[in-house]
């Protein structure tokens, strides 16, 4: 009858224990594995990270530098309705697609208003699944990257239960807007120019499509930093 050594047995758990590793994430990524058609959005926005300009790298480096001592990312300018929301299911969404597991988006803002229904329309052409979600206060979504995975969309001024120690605070505010919140907590910037004035005519679906891609392209090339970051640390 045979018998393990304990530098045998040693030796056999180092084997064992990155193959266990790989399975568990194996199965994990697998039960929120995106949609095809929103893989392939995002495959194609990674391939983009060279159209992002040399100033928003610097900030989005910063930011990934800073979320690696964090567990969540919280968005906010002055309503949650637009930027924000797209920010936070992006943030979110690339998240997962570099297997960060343990990391957060949420995005609020000074004050409550419905999600704008452009929004959600720029997620669905993206490769999103989405439901209506509608209370007393305002009209938001639940958003699915696939069917094993839901990302709650709506207005809202507050964080609830979040460990705020735990948080990441990142103001969009373009020129000439403000945030409260932001005001009052230390924050980065990293603004976004809102296409509000472009509702109401035949540009808005051009212009939100921009955005959400500009959106996409950045996120996804935030959550890669913070990858390799993860990596060279363990």
């Amino acid at each position: 009858m045979g018998y393990y050594t304990q530098g045998s047995f040693n030796a056999m758990k180092k084997l064992l224990l990155p193959l266990l590793l790989l399975s568990l994430q194996a199965v994990y990524s697998q039960q929120i594995s995106l949609n095809k058609e929103l893989d392939q959005f995002c495959k194609n926005s990674v391939n983009e990270f060279h159209t992002i300009p040399g100033e928003r790298k610097k900030i989005l480096d910063d930011i990934a530098v800073q979320m690696a001592k964090k567990k969540h990312i919280l968005f906010t300018c002055q309503t949650n309705s637009r930027r924000t929301v797209l920010l936070q299911t992006w943030a979110q969404t690339s998240f997962y697609y570099f297997g960060l597991w343990d990391k957060s988006a949420f995005s609020i803002g000074d004050t409550v208003t419905d999600v704008y229904p452009e929004v959600v329309n720029v997620l669905r052409e993206s490769g999103f699944y989405y439901n209506d979600l509608s209370n007393s206060d305002s009209k938001g979504y639940i958003v699915y990257i696939s069917q094993w995975y839901e990302n709650i969309i709506v207005s809202k001024n507050n964080l609830g239960t979040i460990d705020t120690a735990k948080v990441l605070v990142v103001s969009i505010c373009f020129s000439g807007e403000r945030s409260s919140i932001a005001e009052t907590t230390s924050h980065l910037d990293l603004p976004y120019k809102s296409p509000k004035e472009f509702e109401n005519t035949v540009r808005e679906p051009e212009k939100y499509a921009e955005l959400n891609k500009q959106i996409s392209i950045e996120m996804l090339y935030l959550a890669s930093k913070m990858h390799e970051l993860v990596s060279k640390s363990k």
